[in-house]
């Protein structure tokens, strides 16, 4: 729908102002009678004009844009104000066939369609025309006016014949179904119904006594049923019942008891209502409020909702939630949760189905409706030519995802199943079998055309279909061919030749089996799935082959796991000599600019010695001093405080510059700050990616489509989670159902851990605790790579890989020796270790200890 977030309510108020006023404006001027009629002449033609201009316009937009309910509707008002009833009728039709209309269009359609009424046949047309209204929206007004067109238009009613008299009442009780629970509203249809059968009591002037009687009490049983159902106003109605009962020579009620003379039931059913209506008066009033926002008025909706539903009357909840549509016909939220409880607690299939139909009318992006709906068929044994028709519907919904349109196909082919297996393979299902073939191709073909870059990791299409093809059609062909197809497209991902050689095992095909690794073993696969599958050929030797079997596969797969991890080898030294040149590249620079310093400065300092430039001890301070100046000050200053004499000289600032040699200060802050930049560098790139693995928890078994949020709700009854950071693919980014689920403390994370095995998203996780000085799944340090899988998981047939770090951009690279990352030594190293004085046999990076602020000085004073 072209406004789907708007109400149709708030259509009609902004098209009341869109449209123009098209009626004639008073002239001022009075030129005489024939300059009057003139002008009055011109203005005709010249209104004319106008208004088919905006016809015209109106319809062009519509032609082009058919999906847009304010270009309907505009061009609906503009047809109806200028009396074109013909195109006005098409245009409505062209409209309601988009869209649902509103009770009050309803009401003006059948309106208009009556006043041109003048036969038989134009009024059955009218009846139709409010049978159509009444089914769009709750509307107690529409059913009203509709009795009313009933009754004074429909001959056999009017003369009170009986068929005329059957069908009204008949109607009349549709609408007391409809909408006599109405809290507000309901009151004019009970009143309506009376006042039928009142008249019909007043008409019967040469009946018998004895259908006199019959009909009062038709009449007084209107009276006490409506006595005894949770309306407005109850107290009125009472005093109306009591006033038609003295007409009738009975007195109901006296100065100390209202009810007397009421049988016992409808008393107690009375003063129950009445308690019942007390209770909703304060939920009506809320939602009576004009001045409350939309957000405002749903939740009041769904306030009143939840109290009608803790009753247990289905009845009443299904009127709010009438009432709920009807204000907000466009919200989805509303719609799915009306037919979950009618799904649970009326389970009337005709009520439901038509609620249903309504709902995806009103909001047909939302695959959930329709998909409830195919079901609700199903419930219902609809006809298979029903069903398909609802299918080929949703498909032209306009679903934003392909998972969307997956779940409306797997739908649909599990309605085909169930209704396979009750017939029994044995009988004649050719037909059920085609439709099934049909609906897996065109899901496959529609995913593909529509949206030619998804693909479904968990596989759950082709898998649901192999199963049908294999287990239920008993087709292994068929089955085999459905992965053979999906290998062509889809071949380098690993979980397609997985979910292949599962199919074949459970079939226990072993020979057909070892064929499909023969095949996959030396493809180039993604990720790791290369070894992966290597590691799965050998095990399935040893579960189902010979010792001969193992060991030509083991002759297959151990030069071919050798091959890969030499790629990923040179893969990542290309890597690692790129981040290296990078750092070689910014040393280089950062000595040409020491360079470039230490030459201008040394040629300032010459220039001062040979000016002999004499400053008076008067001159300011900061004023007037030149840049070897400010140097000389900063050095006498460091002098002094550092200085091995101890002396202060406070007298001639511009002496203790005249003996200065060697670098500047500029220079060493220069090759200081430059080093210092380098070491930060090599020291981000190293620390910024590793994570320590304190109170966290490795997750692996995990699905494909599981998402950070999903799997913080999962551990939500744990306590605090802090991150949680889900390993990927480094060359597809594809997740790896692996993740790290790091939290507050040790209770959380203890917590976590019990939660071991639990389904989550239709898999056991598996829940342990990460441990990285031990060596095991969770630690960086062991070898377990962020984005690499399980531990050893780079290196083939149970031998663990090289330990890598992940970057922050999903890079992997490979730590080898004591480097850090790909920075060279004597830059890596932080600045202050070193190998402990006396102690020559501590070569290790990681085994010196870092130096005191002494031995720093010292050192420092030595280079000096």
């Amino acid at each position: 729908m072209g406004s789907a977030s708007t109400s149709m309510t708030e259509f009609s108020h902004a098209t009341n102002i869109l449209i123009p006023k098209l009626e004639n404006d008073d002239d001022d001027d009075d030129d005489g009678p024939s300059s009057e009629a003139s002008d009055s002449g011109s203005e005709d033609e010249d209104d004319g004009e106008k208004v088919s201009a905006q016809l015209e316009q109106l319809e062009a937009a519509v032609a082009g844009n058919p999906n847009s309910y304010e270009a309907h509707f505009q061009y609906v008002t503009a047809l109806r104000k200028a009396g074109l009833l013909e195109k006005l009728r098409t245009a409505r039709e062209a409209m309601n066939a988009v869209f649902p209309l509103t009770s009050s269009m309803w009401h003006e359609w059948c309106q208009d369609e009556a006043r041109l009424a003048s036969c038989a046949e134009d009024f059955l047309s009218v009846e139709a025309l409010y049978e159509r209204g009444v089914g769009e929206y709750l509307s107690a007004s529409l059913w009203v006016d509709y009795l009313e067109f009933v009754e004074e238009n429909d001959l056999s009613v009017a003369q009170c014949t009986p068929p005329g008299i059957t069908k009204m009442r008949a109607l009349c009780e549709r609408a007391l179904a409809a909408a006599g629970l109405h809290f507000t509203e309901g009151g004019k249809v009970w009143e309506a119904y009376r006042e039928f059968e009142q008249a019909l009591l007043i008409s019967m002037v040469e009946a018998s006594q004895e259908a006199k009687s019959k009909q009062v009490e038709i009449v007084r049983s209107l009276f006490r049923r409506q006595l005894t159902v949770p309306l407005a106003n109850h107290n009125l109605l009472l005093e109306e019942y009591k006033d038609w009962e003295q007409q009738q020579g009975v007195q109901v009620g006296d100065d100390s008891d209202d009810l007397t003379g009421l049988p016992n039931g409808v008393a107690l059913a009375y003063k129950k209502a009445v308690q019942m209506s007390r209770a909703r008066e304060p939920y009506e009033a809320q939602i009576a409020c004009e001045t409350l926002v939309q957000g405002d008025l749903l939740q009041h909706y769904l306030g009143y909702i939840a109290l009608e539903e803790a009753t247990g009357e289905p009845a009443r909840a299904q009127i709010l939630y009438e009432r709920a549509v009807s204000e907000f016909p466009v919200t989805q939220d509303i719609w799915l949760k009306y037919t979950e409880y009618l799904d649970v607690n009326l389970k009337v299939a005709s009520v439901i189905r038509k609620v249903y139909a309504r709902a995806v009318r009103n909001c047909p992006w939302v695959a959930t409706l329709w998909t409830k709906y195919m079901l609700a068929l199903e419930r219902g044994s609809a006809p298979e030519t029903e069903l398909a028709a609802v299918f080929e519907q949703a498909l032209l919904s306009g679903f934003q995802t392909p998972n969307e349109y997956e779940e409306v196909f797997l739908t649909r082919a599990h309605g085909l199943r169930r209704r396979i297996m009750a017939a029994g393979l044995d009988a004649d299902n050719k037909l059920d079998f085609a439709v099934l073939h049909e609906t897996f191709d065109r899901a496959a073909q529609f995913v593909a055309k529509y949206f030619p870059d998804f693909f479904d990791q968990s596989l759950r299409l082709p898998l649901y279909w192999t199963h049908l093809e294999a287990q239920v059609l008993k087709d292994v062909a068929a089955a085999r061919g459905v992965w053979e197809n999906l290998i062509k497209t889809h071949g380098r991902m690993p979980e397609v030749w997985l979910s292949y050689i599962s199919m074949e095992i459970l079939l226990g095909n072993v020979k057909e089996t070892r064929a499909i690794y023969r095949r996959c073993y030396s493809r180039r696969l993604e990720g790791t799935g290369t070894e992966v599958l290597c590691r799965k050929w050998l095990q399935f030797e040893e579960e189902y082959g010979t010792l001969e079997d193992y060991d030509r596969a083991v002759l297959k797969v151990g030069p071919r796991v050798a091959e890969v991890q030499a790629m990923q080898h040179q893969q990542e030294q290309k890597t690692s000599q790129n981040a290296v040149s990078f750092l070689e590249e910014a040393k280089a620079q950062g000595a040409g600019e020491r360079k470039s310093k230490t030459s201008k400065v040394t040629t300032k300092s010459a220039a001062t010695k040979s000016a002999d430039v004499h400053v008076p001890k008067s001159r300011k301070r900061g004023v007037g001093f030149s840049e070897h100046e400010s140097s000389a000050k900063r050095q006498k200053g460091r002098t002094e405080t550092n200085g091995p004499s101890g002396v202060k000289d406070t007298d001639h600032p511009m002496e203790q510059a005249d003996v200065i040699t060697g670098p500047s200060p500029e220079m060493e802050g220069g090759q200081e700050g430059t080093r210092k930049s380098m070491q930060s560098q090599s020291q981000s790139l190293n620390t910024a990616v590793v994570y320590t693995d304190q109170c966290t928890a490795f997750l692996s078994n995990l699905s494909f489509e599981a998402t950070e949020e999903q799997i913080k709700e999962f551990f939500v009854s744990c306590g605090g989670v802090k991150d949680v950071r889900l390993l990927r693919d480094r060359a597809t980014s594809r997740p790896r159902g692996l993740a790290y689920v790091e939290f507050e403390d040790e209770q959380s994370l203890e917590a976590a851990v019990a939660k071991n095995k639990e389904e989550f998203l239709g898999r056991p996780l598996s829940v342990a605790r990460s441990d990285p000085k031990s060596g095991r799944s969770g630690g960086r340090g062991s070898g377990f790579a962020r984005g690499q899988g399980a531990a050893g998981g780079r290196g083939g047939l149970g031998q663990a890989g090289p330990p890598m770090i992940s970057h922050r951009r999903g890079g992997h690279v490979k730590l080898t020796g004591t480097n850090t990352f790909a920075v060279p030594r004597t830059v890596a190293r932080p600045l202050g270790w070193g190998t402990p004085h006396g102690d020559s046999s501590t070569t290790s990076i990681g085994d010196q200890a870092p130096k005191s602020n002494s031995e720093f000085r010292n050192m420092f004073l030595e280079k000096k």
